[in-house]
């Protein structure tokens, strides 16, 4: 039903390159638009709420379904890194039937709760599977972290590898050495974490908030309507 509808329509925002590919063989008018976050909402602990003691969080957020085709592959790796510094894995939102490890806390997902979550966290992972639905995706999850001013970990798959500035605001990893390598050198590392969490703020403000994007798409709507009334 996708493609009729794309037809007939005036405007047809896409997330990423790769669904404007799509979308482009059905409508001209495919500009992208990312996903964006209120980073009014979505922001910084103060200094003065900052944790000062207790494990080094390294969180994942999202749904039973990411977390059966993603997370589960690379949970042996991840618990046994934690181990090693001490950490601890922080998990919203994972499949139901899934037990706590020595090390793992889960949560379930709230919307209310979303921001103050992410800001419990140290550091935020996104580890995917090169597949077309993964390519798919638009990055949701690490923008939030960013926003929340969180030093980032992704797996090198569709956008994401536009998101994350390896090496800036966080590291990009595809195999298991380069996740053991980016899980040690951040939870190791309090001074790369906030420089980090700084710079992926700065780009989740510019690039990926309601306040860069909100005129913009008005603007997309706005013309698209003119366009469709002088036809």
């Amino acid at each position: 039903k996708l493609a009729p509808l794309m037809r007939k329509a005036d405007l047809v925002p896409c997330g990423n390159e790769y669904l404007r590919a799509y979308a482009g063989q059905f409508n001209a008018n495919t500009p992208i638009v990312p996903t964006i976050v209120d980073t009014d909402v979505y922001r910084p602990l103060a200094s003065a709420d900052a944790r000062t003691d207790g494990p080094i969080r390294i969180g994942w957020m999202g749904s039973p379904s990411t977390w059966t085709a993603y997370m589960q592959p690379l949970l042996p790796l991840l618990l046994e890194e934690t181990a090693k510094a001490d950490a601890q894995l922080y998990v919203v939102g994972a499949a139901r039937d899934q037990q706590s490890e020595p090390r793992m806390v889960l949560h379930e997902w709230r919307e209310e709760e979303e921001p103050d979550r992410l800001r419990a966290m140290d550091i935020g992972i996104m580890p995917l599977i090169d597949d077309p639905w993964a390519r798919g995706k638009c990055g949701y999850k690490l923008i939030q972290y960013m926003a929340c001013g969180k030093p980032v970990i992704a797996s090198p798959v569709g956008v994401n590898a536009s998101i994350v500035d390896h090496g800036v605001n966080g590291f990009l990893a595809s195999t298991d050495q380069e996740w053991r390598d980016a899980l040690q050198k951040l939870a190791g590392d309090k001074a790369l974490r906030e420089k980090m969490g700084e710079a992926g703020r700065r780009k989740a403000a510019e690039d990926f908030s309601l306040h860069s994007w909100g005129p913009r798409v008005a603007d997309m709507m706005i013309d698209a309507a003119g366009e469709r009334a002088a036809a």
